[in-house]
Formats: structure tokens, sequence, C-alpha cells
């Protein structure tokens, strides 16, 4: 007969795998961003406020930095509170950006409004990373097991 602590158990074990799972899939967007802003780092640059003379090009190098660094210490599960609170801020200050579909053009309204949604997700699961850690299969995790 099963109890409950064989399935609190099996949740926890389920939790762990589910932690891994979104951590990996999280971060290639970034990687793929970051490698794209380093590639195209002038246009990258003279699309942020400032452009590419001023305060863009510091900005843009610090999306590089978030992006690639965040994304890193997600795969590997270390530091990935800091870094799910940080990705939470870049997409929010991205999201509103570039994602303003109230003042968009009526032709743009609706792919905007869908990339608006998609990152409200994305915070979403960054928010779950912050609060319950990366879970057993990281770096942190086998830390705290001492192995």
């Amino acid at each position: 007969m099963t109890t409950a602590n064989d399935l609190k158990a099996g949740a926890e074990d389920l939790q762990g795998y589910v932690l891994l799972a979104v951590r990996l899939m999280l971060a290639p967007l970034f990687i793929y961003s970051g490698i794209g802003k380093i590639l195209a780092f002038s246009l990258t640059a003279s699309r942020l406020p400032g452009g590419e003379a001023g305060l863009g090009t510091l900005l843009a190098a610090g999306a590089i930095v978030v992006e690639l660094g965040c994304s890193t210490a997600l795969i590997l599960g270390v530091w990935s509170r800091w870094a799910s609170l940080l990705l939470i801020a870049f997409t929010i200050a991205a999201t509103v950006m570039f994602h303003n579909f109230w003042s968009s053009p009526a032709a743009q309204v609706q792919v905007q409004t869908i990339n608006f949604l998609k990152n409200l997700g994305l915070i979403g699961a960054f928010a779950m990373i912050a609060v319950f850690g990366p879970g057993p299969f990281s770096l942190e995790g086998r830390w705290r097991r001492g192995a």
C-alpha cells in the first residue's frame, strides 16, 4: 500500500526533474540571443536608448553578460536563484521596451502581444526557479549533499 511518505518522496523526485527541465529549456533562448547580440553588436547597440555611440553600447554589453552569464548559471545549477531574479528584471525591461503592443502599429499588435505574453510565461518560470532553487540535479544540489 502506498503511504503519504511514498507519495511525498515521488513528488520531490518529480520536482527535481521538472526544475532541471525548466532550467535546460529556458537557457537556449538566452544563449541564442546573447550570441546574436555579439554577432550584431553595433546593430544591437543602435536599437537601445543612447544609440551605438552612447549608452546603447553599455546596455548591449550588459545584456550580453546577463543573457550568457545567467544562462550558464541555469544550465549548471549554480547561483540559479540570483540568475533567475536577474533574468526576471531583464525580461521585464526587454518586454516593456520592445514588446509594447499597446503603442505598436496595428499591423504589429498581434505579434507584439504574443511576444509580451510569452515573456510573462518566461517570468513565471524564472520565478519558479527563484522560489524553489535549481533542484537536486545541479551543482548547488550536489554541494548541499556534500558530494
